[in-house]
């Protein structure tokens, strides 16, 4: 059961940069995850995506 839970890390979209770190169950959640966060490198809300 503990091998389905994962760490995932969202890049921004934008500059690239690797600022968010998160964990999720693999088997609940299949598609990847994007979300509109806040960047410290670009200094406003942009999008993130999902990276290993």
């Amino acid at each position: 059961m503990a091998d389905d839970i994962v760490t995932i890390h969202l890049m921004c979209e934008e500059c690239k940069s690797r600022n968010y770190s998160y964990r999720r169950n693999k088997k609940k959640h299949r598609e990847k995850l994007r979300l509109k966060k806040y960047c410290p490198h670009c200094n406003k809300h942009t999008w993130h995506k999902e990276v290993k």
